[in-house]
């Protein structure tokens, strides 16, 4: 989207265009209260939407992203919903951005956040597929490194390092998860 933002200099004000991604801010309960952009919600704490999808390979093991500003594990594919997009179009379109995969994706929740995690500023949609046996992971500009690891080892990993090793995000998820598939 293009906004306009007013450079006060002296007595004069020049305009300035600039392109900046909005997003939706939601309340508790997933309702649109307003519009913000990512520098915005994320310094200010405004909880706003953004979709995750699992990747599975045909072994059943999950696709690990490594987090490329912490090296922290991460969702298959994960991203902001931009404002006035669903959760499922933006899984699919993240998913297609990070990782070249265009197959259908199941919806496993969404509007998802976590009490235990207060100063959560994210409602989740989370989304599943098992990756085609053609499809090949080719490292690109959003996605450095994925590696695949087993539900069992993740929640291991989960219980003897939750903070060190996963993002805050993805421990949400992997537990509705776990929680939905009865593991």
């Amino acid at each position: 989207m293009l906004t306009s933002i007013c450079l006060l200099i002296g007595n004069f004000c020049y305009i300035k265009s600039m392109s900046t991604e909005l997003f939706d801010i939601v309340d508790d309960e997933d309702n649109i209260i307003g519009t913000t952009d990512k520098k915005t919600a994320h310094a200010t704490g405004q909880l706003h939407r953004v979709s995750a999808v699992f990747v599975f390979s045909q072994a059943g093991e999950l696709y690990i992203q490594v987090h490329g500003k912490d090296g922290k594990w991460d969702h298959s594919v994960g991203g902001h919903v931009s404002k006035g997009e669903t959760y499922a179009a933006a899984a699919a379109r993240e998913a297609e951005e990070e990782l070249g995969i265009t197959q259908p994706l199941e919806e496993l929740a969404t509007s998802l956040s976590g009490p235990e995690y207060p100063e959560m500023q994210h409602l989740f949609g989370l989304y599943a597929c098992v990756a085609d046996p053609s499809w090949k992971f080719v490292p690109n500009d959003e996605v450095k490194e994925i590696f695949p690891m087993s539900i069992p080892a993740i929640r291991q990993a989960m219980i003897d390092e939750p903070e060190e090793r996963f993002t805050r995000g993805f421990r949400i998820t992997m537990t509705e998860y776990v929680r939905q598939k009865g593991l």
